[in-house]
């Protein structure tokens, strides 16, 4: 008995060592980025001021399912069950957000915890494939590229992606790479915040001067490399997307693609943050720029030949845990399924 009760001891410190290191890291990491010395840096590239003018623009479409700015759940289920159908023999597949399988567990808290927790549970509630890409949150972007030709595999059976933030660049270089027959699997893509132009936080972060060392000292820890953090910069995003810019054309030509991007008008009165990115959000309004905390809000859409632009979430707010979230996050992606699919 006693040996058991050892084994199980030894068992639980490593569990919560391996929990807690990996969380420790981050936030002090986060604590320092974040200080008042980072918020003075300048001289680094912003996008331009304002919200954009895209052609896809499908804001036009949300307008009845709002009512007093709050998502109508009922008229959202009843538009959601005319596409329910579609969803018979498909593969949903998410791709989440940097960092998130280190500081957030995904599904394993339950409904109202977990990191995306709230949206995976519903679709396997009604019985819809639904999966989180086993990838490494924290590696680059090629990296997870690779992984995603593994999980894809070399079936027939069609494919939704649902990614947030910089999920959205690892499936895009994942597509960039398909063949056309592997991007026609593809039924529909919604890319939620995703940093297609990069975001000037993270080239605040590779200015500040010793975060990349520690960013690269947490990543290793973390079972990534410092390239991810690299490939969120704006300068890096658009040196990619001027080099490939022939075969994201045929990605964006072949894939039914929803982009999907946020901004906080007024961060004064933003009463709801759900991020530690608040400051981040404040910096680059200051600075004109209309953004969720860690991303522009030009940065999701400008390429997309379908986009939505939702005011008044942060960049955590459609995946946040169901208890702190902003916005009812299942009605939301019901709605978001509607217009990609219909």
């Amino acid at each position: 008995m006693n040996g058991r009760s050892s084994h199980w001891h030894s068992w639980l410190s490593r569990g919560v060592f391996l929990i807690l290191v990996p969380v420790f890291i981050v936030v002090v990491a986060g604590g320092y980025f974040f200080s008042l010395g980072a918020q003075q840096r300048h001289g680094i590239a912003m996008p331009p001021p304002g919200l954009p003018d895209v052609a896809g623009d499908q804001n036009g479409r949300l307008g009845a399912f709002f009512i007093d700015g709050r998502l109508d759940a009922a008229r959202v289920e009843t538009r959601f069950e005319d596409i329910r159908g579609r969803f018979d023999g498909m593969r949903v597949i998410f791709v989440p957000s940097y960092l998130s399988d280190a500081v957030l567990p995904t599904v394993n808290l339950g409904v109202d915890l977990g990191y995306m927790a709230g949206i995976y549970n519903w679709l396997a509630a009604e019985g819809i494939d639904a999966e989180i890409a086993d990838i490494e949150t924290e590696d680059s972007v090629a990296a997870n590229a690779e992984r995603l030709v593994r999980i894809v595999g070399d079936g027939t059976s069609p494919i939704c992606f649902v990614t947030h933030s910089k999920g959205g660049l690892d499936v895009m270089e994942y597509l960039r790479r398909a063949t056309p027959d592997q991007r026609k699997r593809v039924a529909c893509w919604i890319a939620m915040q995703a940093p297609f132009a990069g975001s000037p936080v993270a080239d605040l972060a590779r200015d500040v001067s010793g975060f990349p060392d520690l960013m690269d000292a947490v990543l290793s820890v973390l079972g990534g490399r410092g390239e991810s953090l690299t490939d969120l910069t704006i300068e890096t995003r658009g040196a990619y997307l001027k080099e490939h810019r022939r075969e994201i054309a045929a990605v964006l030509e072949t894939v039914p693609m929803l982009c999907v991007a946020t901004y906080v008008a007024d961060p004064g009165n933003f009463t709801r943050p759900t991020s530690w990115s608040y400051p981040t959000l404040v910096w680059m309004h200051d600075n004109g720029v209309p953004n969720d905390g860690l991303v522009p809000v030009r940065s999701p859409v400008e390429i997309c030949p379908r986009s939505v632009t939702l005011e008044g979430l942060d960049h955590t707010g459609i995946v946040s845990p169901g208890l702190v979230a902003p916005i009812d996050q299942t009605a939301l992606m019901r709605l978001l399924f509607h217009i990609a699919l219909d």
